[in-house]
């Protein structure tokens, strides 16, 4: 399993993760601005974000949005993302966010699947050594339920079910022995509502009443994952994200069809707008997410430095053991935090870089955590 700091989504499909998670990089490059240190992608994450930002652009240069048009996840996918030092070559410090198709958290659906029933143990294990659950809710459709139809149809298109029993299993996971004295936060990310909201160019006034059904729909999800976690603390966020910054939703179709059993059943489609044209993308609260992961890692370092008993193993032979082992979180935060990594490398290379050198660099990197968790959270945001 890759050594890094992880996260996961759950929600259902369409819900709009693949865009929230460009939504989250490019919010947090604006926080590390004047920093010196920089996001990395690896390549196919920097394919997949940059296939999202040219379909957003495209609807941008043609003046049409079309949220269905923005591609969503078809097969599980991890976004592999660094803080490194500008112009660094050696390890940064890693993010690991998982991402599948929403359809496979129902367990009919994965049987269905091969691919699904393939990586669906791989997609578990992630969850399980995940800091945070992220869970994105499409506000439209708390919001623009009306009659006691829409409303009813509400439970299945937010996927309700499937959702609370991964927050349990990943709420069992954090309670674990072995994960129990880690961080854990859960965070609820409605998404596209700039409706809702006046504090981003909106006219809406509709905030209250968004967290009141957030609330309200998610109280039991929130019970279920506090119910599993007697012995620790597990940290609830809420945060309501304006995916674009220049949209407003002016219709919402409930459209009459069918469910899997062939039964009647309501699906929920927006119609959007730009507000101006040309537009202007002005994301807002999806930094919440990585300030919330560098609080995480900023913690377990504190924590870590308070535990450190011996120093980094430096010869060669133990370079390529300790590099091989299977270390966690904690082993993660020592082995990128202490500069070991940087050691390890230098060991492994026969660099002449000097120790010094490397420590320089991790205590940048350090620093650069440290700003981002401390970034004063955006008003909207509320911890529960």
């Amino acid at each position: 399993m890759t050594l890094s700091f992880k996260a996961s989504m759950v929600g259902p499909s369409r819900v709009g993760k693949t865009t929230l998670l460009t939504a989250i990089l490019a919010e947090t490059e604006t926080m590390l601005s004047g920093s010196g240190i920089a996001l990395a992608l690896d390549e196919a994450t920097e394919m997949r974000i940059r296939r999202n930002r040219r379909d957003l652009r495209r609807a941008i240069e043609a003046g049409e949005f079309d949220s269905g048009s923005l591609g969503g996840s078809q097969s599980m996918f991890v976004y592999e993302v660094e803080l490194k030092a500008a112009g660094d070559t050696l390890p940064g410090i890693p993010f690991s966010l998982l991402d599948y198709p929403g359809a496979w958290l129902d367990p009919a659906a994965r049987a269905a699947r091969p691919e699904a029933k393939e990586k669906w143990p791989e997609c578990e294990a992630h969850i399980a050594e995940s800091l945070m659950l992220l869970v994105p809710v499409e506000a439209a459709v708390l919001m623009e339920a009306v009659t006691p139809a829409q409303r009813g149809a509400v439970a299945d298109l937010l996927g309700f079910e499937d959702v609370e029993a991964m927050a349990r299993k990943w709420a069992r996971a954090r309670n674990l022995p072995e994960h129990r004295e880690e961080p854990a936060v859960l965070v609820l990310a409605p998404l596209k509502c700039e409706k809702y909201f006046d504090d981003n160019g909106g006219k809406g006034r509709e905030a209250a009443r968004l967290r009141k059904l957030v609330r309200e729909k998610y109280r039991s999800m929130i019970e279920v994952v506090q119910e599993e976690t007697p012995d620790r603390t597990v940290r609830i966020v809420y945060a309501p994200v304006d995916t674009y910054g220049c949209v407003d939703l002016m219709e919402g179709e409930w459209i009459t069809t069918t469910d899997d059993e062939g039964q009647p059943a309501l699906d929920f489609q927006g119609h959007y707008r730009f507000r101006e044209l040309p537009p202007r993308i002005r994301v807002k609260a999806a930094g919440t997410v990585m300030r919330e992961l560098c609080r995480c890692v900023v913690s377990g370092q504190d924590r870590a430095e308070q535990r450190r008993a011996a120093d980094a193993r430096t010869t060669y032979s133990e370079a390529l053991e300790r590099k091989a082992e299977r270390k966690g979180f904690w082993g993660a935060v020592e082995f990128y935090l202490s500069g070991e990594s940087r050691a390890n490398r230098n060991t492994l290379l026969a660099s002449q870089r000097s120790l010094a050198d490397a420590e320089a660099r991790a205590k940048q990197l350090a620093e650069a955590l440290r700003r981002i968790a401390a970034t004063p959270a955006d008003p909207r945001v509320e911890e529960w």
